[in-house]
Parts: structure tokens; sequence; C-alpha cells
């Protein structure tokens, strides 16, 4: 620092020194012009007045002699004039250098200016009467002439003997000013090159500490199992990254890479998406990373690379400038194991809850139910692989075989929600959601129901775990529970539950009323018949005419619903089972719009279809008045079911129903 100040302090005196030698070489010029003007105009003034002199004599015009002696005299006074304020100017810098020399700094040149100021008053003198008239007196030209030629020579000699002076006292003191500014610059640059050293070694001192900084970083990033990198505002990779980084994404990452298109390659577009608004967030120097760590849609994100499947974790520090994000760190940890190992746990336990939940299940039930549900069930599974495998290989077979199936599979469903077995009714809803997906394809193929027998597998493991339970229990309980006295109570038990379940989901209000007499003789088929298509006919009744406790205020009705089930003998053998909500009943323009909308029909022919029509089709697949697809609805399959079980037992089945008041289905059966 010391060293710097020196060299600033000598260059800055260098140059005010150059200041002063430049003003000095100013004033010795003007010093010497002035000394030779001196001389050159006392020749000029003695040749003038030789010549005026003649011309006097000769009685000639002298205009031109007088012109010339008038403007040499007044140029040798302002010579005389110029050297002696120069002279002073002179002395007065030097004496503002040095204070204790107030006189004149060369006394030497002031006396041979003396000397040429005295030689040169005389003849001054004897030119101002000529200079007072144009035309001067003969005898006073001849004086003036006489004096001059008299007194030139010396006075020449003595202008000349001054500048001589004035020219060899410039050179003395330009050989000093030199030699001083000379040792001035050899200073400044000694100290310069004591500073270039000195900065060369401190520089070769810092390399060698950014060296050693550099390597242990190298090593650091060599070594870590996690990767590590900068990211930069433009989303470009910084040059310095972890070597797992390249095991992590499968390839070598190259500086200056857009990690935005690296991480379109690894994640799938929807996480992308999400992850580059993400990044684009944590840029915002008024956002800080903390808080936003919770919204990172990065932690334990899928990634493919290589052709293998893995877990990353990326965390994002911010890098600020000046309070300004420049960069984000980057941190990425492979969790593979981590989240393989938690989902294993996960599995596990959900195994335990689902077979708790299942003995839960089970102990609330009627064992009689339940060992319908089970053989019905297991005897349903066997014909749908049945049919899976007796397919033929055509479309047309493929479609009805997948209608087919989701009737089938929606009863199934239907009865394990009402007998509360939920572990049965997942499974079979996830199976459906895979036949759904195959509906309206005409490129349909063996291959794609293979998922779907591995669901109906699924399924039957489920039930083949319920009879297990179900075996269990009897062997414990020693004897079966004694058979109610009416046959249907504990169905519409579990019916009613049913019901008040699904109208929790929906958030509803519903009371099941329900009038069935214990018969002793029932048509063929009956009792299967009442177990399977009821619980349809209830959840549907829930689901689509049961409106909520406000649209029922609103309308002026009680605000909880009610769904009626009556069973009717007749006198003949004849039997009726009726369902019946006091809902919204059916909207037959809904129900033509939806059939247009949802492809089922053309426009024209909904047109010309009448009311009865319209409703009619309520009972084909595929068509509902669900809003959207949910576990209680929404796949047009809960009534095309109802209908072929009525056909199955010969039974004829209507539908009555007002808007804003009631539906009504009812069941008719012969003897």
């Amino acid at each position: 620092m010391i060293a710097i100040a020196l060299f600033l302090v000598l260059d800055l005196g260098v140059l005010i020194f150059n200041v002063r030698i430049s003003r000095q070489f100013e004033s010795d010029t003007v010093q010497i012009n002035a000394g030779g003007e001196m001389r050159m105009y006392s020749q000029q003034l003695t040749k003038a007045l030789l010549t005026l002199q003649s011309e006097t004599a000769a009685e000639l015009p002298n205009q031109t002699s007088m012109a010339q002696i008038s403007e040499s005299v007044q140029a040798f006074r302002n010579a005389l004039l110029r050297l002696k304020i120069a002279l002073h100017q002179a002395g007065a810098d030097r004496a503002a250098d040095t204070p204790e020399k107030q006189d004149d700094a060369d006394p030497e040149t002031w006396q041979r200016l003396q000397k040429v100021e005295n030689y040169w008053k005389p003849m001054d003198e004897v030119v101002v009467p000529l200079l007072a008239t144009q035309a001067p007196a003969p005898e006073d030209v001849e004086i003036a002439a006489t004096k001059f030629i008299g007194r030139n020579i010396r006075l020449m000699q003595l202008a000349d003997d001054l500048t001589q002076h004035l020219e060899s006292t410039a050179i003395a003191r330009a050989t000093t000013l030199r030699q001083i500014q000379v040792i001035a610059i050899l200073l400044a640059l000694l100290n310069f090159i004591f500073i270039v050293v000195k900065f060369v070694r401190r520089l070769r001192e810092s390399d060698r500490a950014a060296e050693t900084a550099r390597a242990e970083v190298t090593q650091i990033l060599d070594t870590v199992h996690e990767g590590l990198f900068l990211v930069t505002r433009d989303g470009r990779v910084g040059g310095q990254h972890s070597a797992a980084l390249e095991s992590l994404f499968g390839r070598p990452l190259r500086p200056g890479e857009d990690f935005r298109e690296l991480l379109r390659a690894l994640v799938t577009p929807a996480a992308f998406e999400t992850a580059k608004q993400y990044i684009e967030l944590l840029f915002n120097d008024r956002i800080k990373a903390s808080l936003m760590e919770q919204l990172n849609p990065l932690r334990k994100v899928e990634v493919t690379a290589s052709g293998r499947s893995a877990y990353l974790d990326f965390e994002f520090e911010q890098v600020r400038e000046d309070g300004k994000v420049s960069a984000l760190l980057v941190t990425v940890f492979d969790v593979s194991e981590h989240v393989r190992l938690a989902r294993a746990l996960a599995s596990a336990e959900q195994r335990t809850k689902t077979e708790v939940d299942l003995l839960l299940g089970i102990l609330g039930q009627e064992p009689r139910l339940l060992t319908a549900f089970v053989t019905a069930a297991a005897e349903q599974l066997v014909r749908i692989n049945a049919d899976l495998q007796a397919v033929r290989s055509d479309a047309r077979a493929y479609a009805e075989l997948t209608e087919r199936l989701l009737r089938a599979l929606h009863g199934i469903k239907g009865e394990a929600a009402t007998l509360k077995l939920e572990t049965v009714a997942r499974e079979v809803h996830a199976c459906e959601d895979g036949l759904v997906q195959l509906r309206g394809r005409d490129n349909l193929s063996g291959e794609d129901f293979i998922p779907v027998a591995v669901a109906v597998n699924a399924i039957g493991e489920q039930v083949a775990r319920v009879k297990s339970v179900l075996t269990r229990m009897r062997q414990f309980a020693g004897q079966d529970e004694p058979t109610a006295a009416n046959a249907f109570a504990p169905m519409l038990r579990q019916i009613e539950g049913l019901a008040q379940r699904v109208a929790a989901d929906l958030n509803k209000r519903v009371r099941l009323e329900a009038s069935v007499p214990d018969l002793a003789a029932l048509p063929r088929g009956f009792d299967r018949f009442f177990q399977e298509a009821v619980p349809q006919l209830v959840r549907n009744a829930v689901v689509h005419g049961i409106e909520s406790v406000d649209e029922r205020l609103r309308a002026g009705k009680p605000a909880e619903g009610t769904v009626q089930v009556e069973v009717k003998p007749h006198g003949d053998g004849a039997l009726s089972l009726m369902v019946r909500d006091d809902g919204r009943g059916i909207c037959v323009p809904t129900l033509r719009r939806r059939l247009v909308e949802g492809g089922h029909k053309r426009t024209e022919d909904v047109e010309r279809m009448n009311d009865q029509e319209i409703v009619a089709t309520l009972f084909q697949t595929g068509i509902s008045t669900a809003d959207q697809i949910s576990e209680h609805a929404g796949r047009g399959v809960g009534l095309n079911l109802v209908s072929d079980l009525a056909t199955g037992i010969g039974a004829r089945l209507r539908i009555a129903s007002t808007p804003g008041a009631f539906t009504e289905f009812t069941v008719s059966m012969g003897a």
C-alpha cells in the first residue's frame, strides 16, 4: 500500500515538474527572443537613420524612413519591456519556491540588461525629437545618425552578450531540470517494478491458494454421493459439478447445458411444466427458498435414465449477490431405496389394514348373506374367466364381452358394498375402470384384456379371503347363527346401511322405508334377484333421485329424502317389487341432451323418439345421467344390470316418474 502511494506521489511530482519545466522553457524562450530582437532592431534603427540622413540632405521624401525609425524604436522598447517582465516573473516563481530569496534570482542577467538599457537611453533620447515631427531638422537627423553610428556596435555587442548569457543559463537550467526529471522517472520506474514484483508474488500465492482450494473442491465433488451443481438465471448448468451426477442422470453433465432440457428428458411432461414454473419462482428476488420448499414438485420424483427407473430428490438453494438471486445451488439425492422401502412398508400396512377391515366388515354381517354372496360371486367370477378365454377374436365380440363383464362386475360390486365388504368393492371398481377405458375402441385385441384378467384374479383372491375368514368364524362359533324370522330382514338392514353410506358421501340425507312381508313361498330366483337388484335400485335412487338438503328445502320438501322398498304378493301367486324415491324425478329434456352429447344417439334420432322411448334408454348399457364417474354412479351399468336380472327370472320391469316429485321402479313376477 505504501509502495502504491509512493508511486502515485512520484507520478504526481513528475507531472507537476513537467508543468514547471514547460513554463520555464516558455519564459526562457521569451527572454532569448527579446534579447535577439533588441540586437536586430538596433541595427535596423541605425540603418533607417542613415537612410533618413541621406534623404534629408537630398531633400527627398522621408516617410518610409520615418516609419521604419518609429517602428524600430517602439519594437526595441517593447523587447526591453518584455525581457524585464519575463525576468521579474522568473524571479517571482523562484522566490515562491524558495521564500528566503526575495530578490531576483539571476543578478548577472539583470546587470547585463541594465548595461543594455543604460547604453540605449542616450540613443533613445536623440530619436525622440525626430519622431515629434514629420519633417525633422537636418541638424537633428545628423546628431541622431552620428549618435547611433558611434554607439550601435557596442549596443549590439551588449545585446548579443545578454542573449548568449540567457541561452547558456537556459541550457544549464534545462540540463538540471532534465536530470531531475530522469531521476524522478527512474525512481517511479523502480517503485513500479517493486510493485509489480510484489504483486506477482502475491498473485502466485493467491494462485497457489486458489489451486489448493480448487483441488479440495474437486476432491469433495468427486467423493460426495449427492449431485451438486449450479443453475444460472438463464437456466444453464455451471462449470463445476459433482461426479455422482453422471450415475444419477445416466449420462455426463456438460457445463453450460440447458438444465430445463435435461429435466424435460428425465421426468413426465406434467412434472416438467410444474418444475419449470417452480424454478422460475425461485429466481424471484422477493421469494425465499425456505418458504417454497414444501411446494417443491421434484421431491421423490420418478425419472428414467439409461433405461432404468429411479427416484430422485432435488433440493434448491438460492445463491444471492447484492440481495439478488444470481443462481440456484441444486442438490440431487438418489432416494430410490428409500421410496421402495416406504412403498413396501405402506403395502404391508395396507394389507394388514385390509385384513382388519375385512374382518370387521364380516363380523357385523349376517353369515347367511355372506355365504350367499361368496357362493354367487365365485360362480360369477368363474363365468367371467370362461368368457375371457372363449371370446372370439373380432371387434364385435370384444365389445360385447366388455359390456357383459361390466354388468357382471357391477352386480358383484353392488352386493359387496351392501355387505360393507369395501376391499372387494374397491377391487371390482378398479377392474371396472380398466373396462370403461376399452369401451368404444374399434381396435380391441386379446392383449387389451390381460389387465382385466389380472384384476379379476385379484377380485377372486379377495372373495376367497372373505370365504376363509367366514369359515374360521364358523369353526369358532361351532354352528351357524339362527335364521331370522323374515328372510329379507338382514338384507334390508344391509341395504339401509348402503343407502346411508352413499348419502353421507354425497352430503345428502335419506331414510329407507321397507315393507317386505314374510312369504312362505317365493317365485324361483326372486331371493337372489332381491339381493342383487335392490341395492342397485336403492343406490340409483340416492345418487340420481334424492336431492341435496338445500335443493329439497328450496323445493318445499323435507330435508330428508325417502326411499321406499315394498314387496307385494298377489292373489294369483304373483309378486311385485317396488323401489320409489321422492326426489327430482327424471328430466326427459336433460336425458335427450345427454344421449346426443355422449354420442349414444344422433340428434335426428333423439328428436323422433317420444318421452317413453327416451326414458327406456336408461336401461341400455353406458347411459347415465351422472355428471362424472364415481364409486357410486356414472358408468351406465346399474340399471342395465337390473334389466338383465329381471329378464333372467322372467320378470317385467317398469319405470314411472314425475319431474320434481318421484321416480318409481316396479318389477312384476308371475307365480
